[in-house]
């Protein structure tokens, strides 16, 4: 990632180099216009195709860095295990999966369900069982207050049963995340 970025940089560098020498040569005339112009649309071109491909992959920047995330844990786990062969591999791998845990909960979070459980072997993700976090469980106190803050309290609430997604969206995230299939996940 670092050295693609550092050629993208160095890219912009030589063209906007290349244009500037360029319109420095060129006599003025009708067509230094134009060729600035095409010169100019080249080096825009050159600087936005890394965004422009970094984005139009169809997954979104949070799912690209928490898809990230799990396979640098999965190579560092691997790793660990290799050189711990049997010392301290329980803690190793519990680590790996209150890791792996926490990084499936936060996108859990953002759809309105939350972990239930997941069958680990190794680095390899067997199954992941989703359920939705229900709204029920937590204790409320009502407090006296006024008609209005009463109703922004409904209205509030409404609100967050809105923002629970469907089954197969979630599913299709954390297909991207974990690089795992469909028939792994299951959501009650």
């Amino acid at each position: 990632m670092l050295e693609s970025i550092k050629t993208w940089i160095i890219s912009i560098l030589i063209a906007a180099f290349i244009v500037n020498i360029v319109n420095m040569i060129l006599p003025s005339s009708k067509i230094k216009s134009y060729i600035n112009l095409v010169l100019n649309f080249i080096f825009i071109f050159i600087v936005i195709n890394p965004i422009i491909n970094f984005f139009s992959d169809g997954i979104s920047l949070e799912d690209k860095l928490l898809k990230t995330y799990t396979k640098y844990n999965e190579q560092y786990i691997d790793s660990m295990n290799s050189l711990a062969k049997d010392t301290g591999k329980k803690s190793i791998k519990s680590g790996y999966e209150d890791g792996l845990k926490s990084v499936i909960q936060l996108k859990l979070d953002e759809y309105g369900y939350e972990l239930e459980d997941i069958e680990l072997d190794g680095a390899n993700i067997g199954k992941v069982k989703v359920k939705e976090k229900n709204s029920n469980k937590e204790e409320k106190k009502d407090i006296q207050s006024s008609k209005g803050e009463k109703e922004k309290q409904v209205f509030k609430e409404s609100s967050n049963n809105n923002e629970i997604k469907s089954k197969d969206e979630v599913k299709k995230s954390l297909v991207d995340i974990l690089d795992i299939s469909v028939e792994n996940i299951e959501i009650d």
